[in-house]
């Protein structure tokens, strides 16, 4: 029963191996599909420039750009204060002194700025919000950085100042990627270097399958037992090794009898068995719901059910 219980765990486990391994290369397959056939789409709510295509759209991205928040003085000055005359009952003092403080600006903090809808193109990176617009064309490109724990990336370009940052969230983090890298392809007009990395994976995945469950050698032919197995008297009637199972029709043919002979034994067989003909009998080992008597010892041919047993094979 232990042996049948982790058997069956070992079962499960390969067979959640295998189905993770095989949603991956399913995902690696779609992803080397799309890099071979897909050209880009058109798009209604922006312009598009001549041979330009959009190859990604994100919907409630947010534009993120750095803000000072409030700000304070630190120091002291130091003197001392004169009372020169009383007005309304109110003191009025003249200050002597040193001011030794400064004021200190707040820290930049990423903000979002506005909320909108971002483009990828074989030429450029659009935000489009209902505040603000940013565009980063590729030909002026100095670099990108992407925060996939974050889902955003940053985009450096030469015509402005400060870095533009899209935030998209960490759900799309690999799909923007890869659409970045697909619609950057396109714009230096070579995908080969991305179909060869996925092909690349899709190899690497492939050498690394699970390998099949190895299956347990069948246990020998009854009456094939090695010469210095313990012999088994006539009076035993136990089963001995299990035959193998080979589902088909038995060489022999012979109608099946209502009673099934005792199972070989060293020495000789039982009278019952020796006179009992061959025929489809429930299986001494319990292993299938019949099996091949031959007339003289148990077989490895089996009957699952498929047929009618009474029947001649």
């Amino acid at each position: 029963m232990f042996e049948d219980h982790k058997a069956k765990k070992a079962a499960e486990a390969h067979e959640r191996a295998l189905a993770d391994w095989q949603s991956q290369r399913d995902g690696y397959a779609d992803l080397l599909d799309v890099v071979q056939h897909f050209p880009g789409t058109t798009a209604d709510t922006i312009i598009l420039g001549s041979g330009e295509a959009v190859f990604y759209k994100v919907t409630g991205a947010s534009l993120i750009e750095e803000r000072r928040g409030a700000g304070h003085y630190a120091g002291h000055s130091q003197g001392i204060s004169i009372p020169i005359a009383h007005v309304a009952g109110r003191p009025i003092r003249y200050r002597v002194g040193v001011n030794k403080g400064h004021f200190v600006q707040g820290t930049p903090t990423p903000t979002a700025i506005d909320t909108g809808t971002v483009y990828l193109t074989n030429k450029r990176v659009i935000f489009q919000g209902t505040k603000q617009t940013r565009e980063c064309a590729f030909t002026k490109l100095i670099g990108y950085e992407g925060d996939d724990g974050d889902g955003s990336t940053t985009f450096s370009v030469s015509n402005r100042q400060k870095p533009t940052t899209i935030h998209y969230g960490p759900s799309l983090s690999d799909t923007f990627d890869f659409r970045l890298d697909l619609a950057l392809a396109h714009f230096r007009r070579d995908v080969s270097p991305l179909v060869e990395q996925l092909q690349a994976k899709l190899a690497e995945l492939d050498a690394h399958r699970p390998p099949d469950l190895a299956l347990p050698p069948p246990g020998p032919v009854p009456g094939t037992e090695p010469a210095d197995a313990p012999a088994r008297g006539d009076g035993d009637l136990r089963p001995g090794p299990a035959a193998p199972m080979v589902e088909g029709p038995p060489p022999a043919r012979a109608p099946a009898t209502a009673d099934a002979p005792s199972a070989p034994v060293a020495g000789g067989l039982p009278e019952k068995a020796a006179s009992t003909p061959a025929g489809w009998y429930a299986d001494p080992w319990g292993m299938t719901p019949l099996r091949w008597w031959d007339g003289s010892a148990w077989t490895g041919y089996v009957n699952m059910g498929h047929a009618d047993p009474g029947a001649q094979p």
